[in-house]
């Protein structure tokens, strides 16, 4: 699998060009320098001496809440549920893969046979974020993102941006004691006051800071990839905009084309950033799509209609392969639904192979 994943990335340029499928990280006039680490993984290597906040583990023992290693809670029966399970190092995964709310130690024993994994008390509250910009440990710059109540099991349906947002005084005052030193952008996700997960990078690769289209923020902050110094001594204000996430309850075997995407986006007067985006929400459901909007009515209609549309477009799909299996147990011709199946499937094709690729693996929860 390791081997056909690098052939297709290979050639997942040479096909997305082909097709002239849209790039969302190209899109902004203003774009942050690659010095600044868009990856985990490349952040942790980068910053050997803060690397320490890619373990989540210690992320909840820094501010005394319950957790532990996974493979400790097998056969106790004394812990209090629910409680949430989630891969220990952040910069060993991506997205929401294999993070669990586990309400009793049946629903826990089906995940002892993960690896590195960790749990922590369920912290019942509305999750925010941060992007900090730190110089020599103190903090020159925030942008605060601040989420929708209601959650897809524990994803954001959406975020609300603007300069105005601040974080909680507790957040700021552990990113004060824990980041002596450091310089660079950190990311910090919570719920209410409570530190979930801490990054060395900017939330989803710098897209949103580069969506807030700020010549002067973007050029400050490559500055200070390059040469380790805040130039910007004025306020920096941004236009606010909502980060909105579409959702399906059953796994997605199909996507729209990306054409058929693009075209909606512009019609509906989408921000230039919007992407497919595969992100499970526990045992159920996944996102599969998110877009930027400035108007929140107008962001949520399409939503809406977006997550009826796949939902729709799956249901045909899955519709009409059942139907060809019966055809063929009972014998009968069934043209039409292999017309239909094969039309779906071939629109799906009509994405980036990579994105196809990523779509199927995170269909696993659905098993």
């Amino acid at each position: 699998m390791c081997v056909s994943m690098d052939v297709l990335k290979k050639y997942d340029k040479l096909y997305s060009d082909a097709l002239c499928i849209y790039n969302p990280y190209k899109a902004m006039p203003y774009r942050i320098s690659r010095s600044i680490p868009i990856y985990d993984k490349q952040a942790y290597d980068l910053h050997p001496k803060h690397n320490f906040v890619y373990d989540k583990l210690f992320i909840v023992q820094s501010q005394f809440i319950k957790g532990g290693v996974l493979m400790d809670l097998k056969d106790k029966q004394d812990i209090k549920y629910p409680i949430f399970i989630k891969p220990r190092w952040g910069h060993k995964t991506s997205t929401s893969k294999d993070c669990y709310k586990i309400k009793s130690y049946d629903d826990l024993k089906s995940h002892f046979d993960k690896k590195d994994m960790m749990w922590s008390e369920f912290i019942d509250a509305t999750e925010g974020m941060t992007d900090f910009i730190l110089v020599n440990g103190t903090i020159v710059f925030q942008m605060t993102y601040v989420y929708s109540e209601k959650q897809y099991g524990f994803a954001d349906v959406w975020k609300y941006i603007s300069s105005d947002n601040q974080p909680p005084p507790e957040i700021v005052e552990w990113v004060n004691k824990y980041m002596t030193d450091y310089t660079g952008p950190v990311n910090v996700q919570y719920r209410s006051n409570k530190i979930i997960e801490v990054g060395l990078r900017f939330a989803r690769s710098g897209m949103y800071l580069e969506s807030t289209e700020n010549k002067t923020l973007i050029d400050a902050i490559n500055y200070l990839g390059e040469h380790k110094t805040w130039t910007c001594r004025e306020t920096i204000t941004i236009e606010p905009f909502y980060s909105f996430k579409c959702w399906c309850p059953i796994p997605i075997l199909c996507l729209l084309p990306q054409h058929v995407i693009d075209i909606g986006m512009k019609i509906g007067g989408c921000m230039p950033f919007y992407e497919y985006y595969f992100e499970p929400t526990g045992k159920n459901g996944l996102i599969f799509f998110q877009f930027l909007h400035k108007n929140f009515e107008t962001g949520m209609k399409i939503k809406e209609l977006l997550e009826r549309l796949m939902l729709l477009v799956n249901c045909v799909f899955i519709g009409a392969c059942i139907y060809i299996i019966l055809c063929k147990i009972i014998n009968i011709e069934c043209k039409f639904a292999w017309f239909v199946a094969i039309g779906i499937f071939l629109g799906s094709l009509l994405n980036s192979p990579e994105l196809v690729y990523t779509q199927l693996s995170h269909q696993q929860q659905f098993i």
